[in-house]
């Protein structure tokens, strides 16, 4: 190479960050020198070399850019066009999701208000007034999707029938769980589907069949103070027996139930009141013997 080829080299591979420039580059970038010189004559020479070089940098940096280009399509990730949305409900929904297992029983809405009760193989009711068992005021089958529980509402007073109602379900754990449940409503019910509650409510439920933490703590008896019923609708919603094991239903119509730790009802009949006795008479199908 002669002292001006080299140079040339050296330029172009301190622009190009270390393109290789073959022999065949160079001549092509001396012909067209050549053509500039004859054709340019009157010019100085270094004006000329330097318009030479500054052509084949063009030439190289183009290949270049449509080589990284290139690189870049094949590359590059896609740009991401979705909007990322973060979850208000997260910090609430902590712990594992519903299943059937963890939702069989009966719930209480914590600090009172409302009851859930959930069976198999799918089935639930809701009330506000502890109805759960004889004509609750919604009642239906759910289903379970990830965090999701659908209620499809089949019937009841509350006007729900045929909507779909849904809540998402965590069950917290250790030492908040287990026997929690905290839920957020996502569809509620329109038109006359009432009490059911607004969507975004959030619940803390607490399980009363089978018993959990909250309930077997709660000990009424050694308290003073009791004083005589002042009628039977004092009596109306749903019971538990202290320290857990069984609950007692007694509806305004004269129906009761009788639920063991798994949800279900183990016995029924016929309530009544006379004085301070309350006398459970068990129905001709029920496995229980009714008493006092």
């Amino acid at each position: 190479m002669s002292t001006i080829e080299e140079r040339l080299a050296r330029d172009i591979a301190a622009v190009t960050g270390g393109v290789v420039v073959t022999e065949s580059d160079l001549r092509d970038a001396r012909d067209a020198v050549d053509e500039l010189i004859d054709s340019r004559r009157q010019r100085d020479r270094r004006t000329v070399l330097a318009a030479a070089a500054a052509a084949v940098l063009v030439l190289v940096l183009g290949v270049t850019a449509f080589l990284n280009r290139g690189a870049d399509d094949q590359t590059a990730p896609p740009a991401h066009t979705g909007r990322t949305t973060s979850d208000p409900d997260a910090d609430f929904l902590v712990g594992r999701a519903p299943s059937p297992d963890l939702l069989q029983g009966v719930w209480r809405l914590d600090n009172g208000g409302a009851q859930m009760r959930f069976s198999a193989p799918n089935l639930f009711s809701y009330d506000t007034s502890g109805q759960l068992f004889h004509d609750p005021a919604v009642h239906g089958t759910y289903v379970i999707d990830g965090d999701l529980v659908t209620l499809s509402v089949d019937g009841g007073p509350a006007g729900c029938g045929g909507q779909e109602l849904v809540m998402r379900a965590s069950a917290p754990e250790p030492p908040v769980g287990p026997g929690a449940l905290r839920l957020v409503h996502t569809r509620t019910g329109t038109g006359s589907c009432e009490p059911w509650p607004p969507q975004g409510a959030r619940w803390v439920m607490e399980q009363v069949l089978p018993a959990s933490q909250y309930m077997t703590g709660l000990v009424f008896s050694a308290e003073t103070g009791w004083q005589p019923l002042v009628g039977k609708s004092a009596l109306h919603g749903f019971w538990m027996a202290e320290g857990g094991g069984y609950g007692l239903e007694i509806d305004p119509g004269g129906s009761y139930y009788v639920a063991d730790e798994s949800g279900e009802p183990v016995d029924r009949g016929q309530w009544s009141l006379r004085g301070q006795d309350l006398t459970l008479t068990s129905s001709a199908d029920s496995t229980a013997e009714g008493g006092r």
